[in-house]
């Protein structure tokens, strides 16, 4: 969405620099200063920064203005610490890593065991936001993804190695909304069911489907 609006807005301000009829320089005068005053807090939206930024193909390159950058970072990486303590990721991580020491090294000795246990008090003091500090960060030096590619792919691939992203990612790069009714995109009703004919009942609404699907 960022990006978009940027792209418009500076298509319309190359043409606004090359127009020299009256009329047509006044129309674009007037959707420059709209896009203006509609766009020029859009890097602030919080759904639509941390949606740009997770998107790997974007990421930082959307955005004029390091404030919004920096601000909408504080949120993923709050949100990726949260993650990592609701979800149990740490734990469940220290669980597995604990269960292969086991299976791979034999029962440490007397001597050793000094070193064992300061080994697994530092495992359990690790801190979920400098482990969420770290994920972004390395997902942010992870280069571009194809423009024209889909980014759920990439987070398919690359998922596992940011388990905490992964989770926030998935409540922002979800399905589009859209205000078109359900029945206007899937279904044959198209525009039987309107304003004015949502009283009808269903009987008499299957007939109007049979009739405007076989009727053409």
């Amino acid at each position: 969405m960022l990006i978009l609006c940027k792209g418009l807005q500076r298509v319309t301000a190359e043409h606004q620099t090359r127009v020299t009829t009256g009329n047509v320089k006044e129309l674009v005068d007037t959707l420059c200063g709209s896009m203006d005053r509609t766009f020029h807090r859009m890097e602030y939206n919080a759904v639509l920064s941390e949606t740009t930024i997770l998107d790997p193909r974007f990421k930082k390159l959307a955005f004029n203005d390091n404030r919004a950058v920096d601000e909408a970072l504080q949120r993923i990486t709050a949100a990726a610490a949260r993650a990592s303590q609701s979800t149990g990721l740490q734990g469940d991580q220290e669980g597995e890593e604990a269960a292969e020491h086991e299976q791979e090294v034999p029962q440490a000795s007397t001597v050793w065991r000094f070193f064992e246990e300061r080994a697994t008090g530092d495992t359990t003091r690790r801190n979920p936001s400098a482990d969420a500090i770290l994920e972004v960060r390395s997902y942010l030096e992870q280069p571009l993804f194809q423009r024209g590619a889909d980014p759920l792919s990439w987070w398919e691939t690359k998922g596992l190695a940011y388990p905490r992203l992964t989770h926030v990612m998935a409540r922002r790069l979800c399905i589009v909304a859209t205000s078109v009714p359900s029945e206007r995109i899937f279904s044959k009703a198209g525009q039987i069911i309107t304003e004015r004919r949502n009283k009808i009942s269903p009987s008499k609404l299957r007939h109007l489907v049979f009739l405007n699907a076989n009727l053409h």
